[in-house]
């Protein structure tokens, strides 16, 4: 034993007040074309986690209206 002991009322509380987790069938479809996102940032000369949320948004609406399911 290290000595540590777990203080179980403490834990149980924790469960009491944690929220569920987000199941994936819970959320919204979305098509995700990664080649236009890494083109978009290669001309731009900006690395893809910089993107901004709305040039984000953008992408995905491009690369939804080209791959229809």
């Amino acid at each position: 034993m290290n000595g540590q002991m777990m203080c179980f009322e403490k834990y149980e509380q924790y469960l009491e007040t944690m929220e569920m987790p987000i199941m994936p069938s819970s959320l919204p479809k979305r098509k995700i074309n990664f080649a236009i996102m890494v083109k978009y940032a290669k001309e731009h000369e900006i690395d893809i986690a910089s993107l901004s949320l709305a040039e984000k948004e953008h992408l995905i609406e491009l690369s939804g209206a080209n791959n229809n399911i």
